[in-house]
Parts: C-alpha cells; structure tokens; sequence
C-alpha cells in the first residue's frame, strides 16, 4: 500500500505520507484501514503526497475516494481540516478537483506545494506534526 499513517493524539493530527503510483483501490483501502483511537471531535490532517503519483485516476476515481473520506468522517468528528501537500502540477490539479467536489459542513481541505504552509495553516509546528508522540 503506498500509505503509511501516524496519529498524534498530543495535536489530534493523523499524519499521512503516500508514496509511489496510487490506486482508486489504494485510496479506498487506505480509508477502511486507517484507526484512530479515542480521538477528540475536531481531526487535522497533514497528508504528503508530494512523492505519489495520482496520473492513474479518473474523474470518477476522485469522486469515490471523496464519498469514501466522506464516509470516514460521518459520525465521528465535528469538523476534520486537511493540507494535502503535493509536488507537481497535476498532483495540484487533481487535488483542486477533489477539493472542488468534496463539499461538506464538516471537511476543510486545502492544497500546498510547500510542508511548512501546510503545516502553518494547520497550526502546527514540524516537530509537532512529523515527529512520534
């Protein structure tokens, strides 16, 4: 699977690295796999993708890994806020589109080609956020 994942309790942050050539079915499995125990109602996300390769996914892809994240978070979590940091052009591109069919109450999502703004607009420090509780 090209995602590893990490969650802070001491910031409620889940910290996701992917890496390599990324899958609609990697994405979804990502989803059913990932576990948080015991997490306070508003989540952050710090995901860095800019070493995954999304070139594989449709349209279509992008709208069931939205419904899947969806999914995710009904029910558990007030509100989650996510920076997606990526390293190219399509990368951004695609991610923009996510984030342009993912409306929800709930779900803030921003786009980053720089970890620092990411983690800034997240309001977290870089020992915070990578670093193991």
């Amino acid at each position: 699977m090209p995602f590893q994942y990490q969650y802070h309790a001491a910031t409620n942050c889940l910290h996701v690295i992917g890496r390599g050539r990324a899958s609609l079915q990697d994405f979804l499995d990502y989803h059913r796999t990932v576990k948080i125990i015991d997490p306070k109602p508003d989540l952050r996300i710090l995901a860095d993708y800019r070493e995954l390769d999304p070139s594989d996914l449709s349209t279509s892809d992008i709208e069931q890994i939205r419904e899947s994240a969806l999914r995710k978070i009904e029910d558990k979590f007030t509100s989650v806020k996510e920076a997606t940091v990526v390293a190219d052009t399509l990368a951004y591109g695609l991610t923009r589109m996510f984030d342009g069919v993912f409306h929800s109450e709930k779900y803030e999502l921003n786009v980053f080609t720089d970890i620092r703004e990411a983690e800034q607009w997240l309001g977290l420090t870089p020992e915070i956020s990578r670093d193991s509780d």
